[in-house]
């Protein structure tokens, strides 16, 4: 038997105690719920048959086209249409929620569904999964702050911009990011969770993150010619030229000298790639161009302290004539000194291989660079006991990971 039904909002309010029927009294008209419609489905916007996009006509492809286009069963097409873009008639994502938003069209290239999904995703909150809408949040989101705050500190970020790319730049190059992480959403929100202006001071594209560092590189380079301008001291240079595993011959280039506060400064000229032989003209050619790039003269260059290659020779003569015409053969021969670490490492090579030092080397560095370590010990064991002090001490500082390596070698051997 079915419990009676409540008949006024004063009967949901009962006690314990059971209800009375025994006394007739009249009770009013019944009341039916009042029943709430529900609300009717969002209606987007008819989509035009055609539209212009940056300079780009875009047609709808139902209105353009005879056949039907074979939509699929993505929940993507209950948000979006396919469009042809009219410059090379491929097919597009024509996002109705951007239109009902009047947001800017993506039109991404239809080519698979996910980036469509990240994009209705996280602009339209749409579950990538269901299909489904999110309910929207009372609470702004973390953006939405960020935008009605940042003119709050527009004046603080107008005098400090300059310094903020600096401080940008520098972490850029020194820590190597690469530029497309600046289009990660959440390095923006995190940057503009700490201060809304960098909302609008945050680069929104790789080719400006670009700019800024390339600025930045003229800008110090710059500031370091006119540093070595007026310098106290001559100033010296060392090089070396290295052959990369790819294979690319890399010169690199030091300068060294006393600035205008009494200090000894170093700093990296540059790095230049070697095209053609690695001949000392062809050397000094490059050490040549790369110091007139930085207005350094013949009257205040210094001395070379370079390693002991013939080639290197030929490279100081070459630019001591053409900076220097007015210096005899044997002041050019005073301004090329000898890497002192070069000198020490050359007689310890001879010392522990004898006269065969080259060819050993060179078999070293064969099995080297095919990893093959088994062989390197081998042929260290040949200079006796210093090379197998060698071979011990290269087993000590390995990582605990390459040792239980190297035992599980020696077990299986």
């Amino acid at each position: 038997m079915e419990s009676p039904v409540p008949t006024s909002p004063s009967s949901l309010a009962t006690s314990s105690t059971p209800l009375s029927f025994k006394t007739p009294t009249p009770s009013p008209a019944p009341t039916l719920p009042v029943s709430t419609p529900s609300p009717a489905p969002f209606q987007y916007p008819e989509p035009p048959d055609e539209f212009v996009q940056d300079n780009i006509t875009y047609l709808n492809r139902e209105k353009t086209t005879k056949k039907a286009a074979r939509l699929g069963s993505s929940h993507v097409w209950k948000y979006g249409l396919r469009y042809i873009r009219d410059s090379d008639k491929k097919e597009v994502y024509y996002c109705h929620e951007c239109a009902a938003g009047k947001h800017k069209q993506e039109l991404f290239i239809i080519n698979g569904t996910s980036g469509v999904r990240n994009h209705l995703e996280q602009k339209h909150q749409i579950d990538p999964q269901s299909g489904i809408k999110k309910p929207s949040r009372t609470r702004k989101s973390v953006l939405e702050q960020q935008r009605s705050a940042a003119a709050t500190n527009t004046f603080f970020w107008k005098d400090s911009i300059e310094k903020f790319k600096e401080l940008l730049v520098r972490w850029i190059v020194y820590c190597h990011i690469a530029f497309f992480q600046f289009e990660n959403q959440y390095f923006r929100e995190l940057l503009f969770f700490l201060n809304p202006a960098l909302l609008s001071h945050l680069p929104k594209a790789a080719k400006t993150i670009r700019s800024w560092v390339m600025d930045a590189f003229r800008s110090k380079k710059q500031r370091l010619r006119e540093d070595l301008r007026q310098a106290r001291s001559r100033i010296s240079i060392s090089f070396d030229l290295w052959t990369s595993p790819n294979p690319y011959a890399v010169l690199g280039v030091i300068a060294m000298w006393i600035d205008t506060a009494g200090k000894r400064q170093t700093t990296v000229l540059g790095i230049r790639r070697v095209y053609g032989e690695h001949t000392g003209e062809n050397i000094g050619s490059v050490i040549l161009e790369l110091l007139r790039e930085y207005d350094v003269g013949g009257d205040q260059i210094g001395y070379f302290m370079l390693d002991n290659a013939s080639s290197n020779d030929t490279a100081v003569e070459f630019i001591l004539k053409e900076l220097c015409p007015w210096m005899t053969p044997k002041q050019r021969r005073h301004r090329r000194l000898r890497c002192l670490g070069h000198i020490i490492n050359l007689c310890c090579q001879a010392f522990l291989m004898g006269r065969d030092c080259e060819r050993y080397l060179a078999k070293l560095e064969k099995h080297y660079q095919r990893g093959d370590y088994a062989k390197v010990e081998e042929l260290w064991k040949r200079f006796g006991c210093l090379g197998r002090l060698h071979n011990l001490v290269r087993y000590i500082r390995l990582t605990v990971t390459v040792q239980g390596h190297e035992r599980g070698r020696v077990r299986l051997g």
